[in-house]
């Protein structure tokens, strides 16, 4: 590290940026985890490998804001001549901190989502892909481990200046070095479930959807080409405590998002209940019944009684077929019939209207003049 200063504003501070990118993101990715585990009480379905996974992943996130929040005010955010004398050796140490806690992030997130995919996907040819990921994973985990403990020899010749230690590792090169594979890795986490998403049997509409959700986490890969530039484009002067603040803001976005991103495709029995709450119950196409116009009070009055007899089911069982309960009256028109697990005491039925004979009298059972979802106990 050169020891000369230049010239700057001392006037200058970028700390508000620092406490809005340490806190606002990590509190999204709070309720986003507390959502997750919600949903799964919810189903009832209980936990599994990758829910235990993202908790200890939001732990880490965890100490990388407590990490942060302690730096900001010590070292970080503004020129180092404003602080104080320690000032450079608590900006070395918040690195140390901020650099162990970020790994364990990256690490057990990327490890949550390769075992959510095997959950997801166990009927699938994925598991190999998915092995192969996850010893990639555990590499750069333990390669970003070691180098971090061991920049210096001992580890506290880093940040004390006092001691004979033998620091033989570039931070910038070592920065840029583990910042290449982690991006690499996550394009491929976001590729790795598309075809399989592709072949399931559902629409068009949803198959989007459910692709669109898994694809939200280019964010994180996004927050982690933006830190590797940061890296790269830094200063190499003694002013660590400002060179390092595009470095430290990108690396907390990309920690938090992952932890968003992760959960995700966890979090449809939210999106149920917060459409519920919005729109009511499920709209119906009016526009499939040309007849619907003339008589709207009628129709109005004999959808809210029927629905009272008829109850609508409520994509059960969102755990263990998380892709396969469907709406049966979708945007390419009511003539997909929706099907449960065998081993479920109930069955959804859409009676689609291309099947009713318009005009015929029925001596019995139930005339249906919309698409329902039918409830019925086999």
């Amino acid at each position: 590290m050169s020891q000369s200063l230049p010239p700057a504003d001392l006037s200058e501070s970028r700390q508000p940026n620092l406490y809005a990118s340490s806190t606002i993101p990590f509190f999204i990715a709070v309720v986003c985890v507390s959502l997750r585990f919600w949903c799964r009480w919810k189903n009832t379905a209980g936990l599994w490998l990758d829910d235990w996974l993202i908790l200890a992943s939001l732990a880490c996130g965890t100490g990388l804001t407590a990490s942060l929040l302690w730096w900001i005010p010590r070292a970080l955010g503004r020129h180092i001549q404003t602080f104080g004398p320690n000032a450079t050796e608590d900006a070395y140490i918040g690195l140390f901190s901020c650099e162990l806690t970020y790994t364990g992030v990256i690490v057990l997130v990327k490890f949550s989502i390769l075992a959510l995919y095997w959950r997801l996907f166990n009927r699938a040819n994925i598991k190999l892909p998915i092995s192969l990921l996850a010893t990639l994973v555990c590499m750069w985990g333990i390669a970003v481990f070691l180098l971090t403990l061991l920049q210096c020899i001992p580890t506290r010749g880093l940040w004390d200046q006092s001691i004979d230690a033998s620091c033989n590792v570039d931070s910038q090169k070592f920065l840029f070095a583990i910042s290449i594979p982690n991006i690499i890795i996550d394009v491929t986490l976001l590729v790795l479930p598309v075809p399989y998403i592709m072949k399931l049997n559902t629409s068009r509409s949803h198959e989007k959807a459910i692709m669109s959700m898994f694809l939200l986490g280019s964010f994180v890969c996004i927050a982690s080409i933006m830190r590797l530039v940061s890296v790269m484009t830094q200063g190499t002067d003694a002013d660590v405590s400002w060179n390092w603040v595009n470095q430290a803001i990108w690396a907390n976005i990309e920690a938090d998002l992952a932890i968003v991103s992760a959960c995700l495709p966890t979090l449809r029995p939210v999106w149920v209940a917060v459409r519920r709450s919005l729109f009511g119950t499920q709209a119906t196409n009016q526009s499939t019944d040309p007849s619907s116009w003339a008589t709207p009070q009628k129709r109005v009055q004999a959808s809210s009684w029927a629905t009272k007899i008829l109850k609508s089911s409520s994509y059960d069982n969102e755990d263990t077929q998380p892709f396969s309960a469907l709406d049966s009256h979708t945007e390419e028109g009511p003539h997909r019939y929706s099907a449960l697990d065998q081993s479920q005491a109930k069955t959804t039925v859409a009676i689609p209207l291309p099947t009713l004979n318009k005009g015929q009298p029925h001596e019995e059972g139930i005339t249906v003049k919309r698409a329902w979802d039918v409830e019925y106990n086999q």
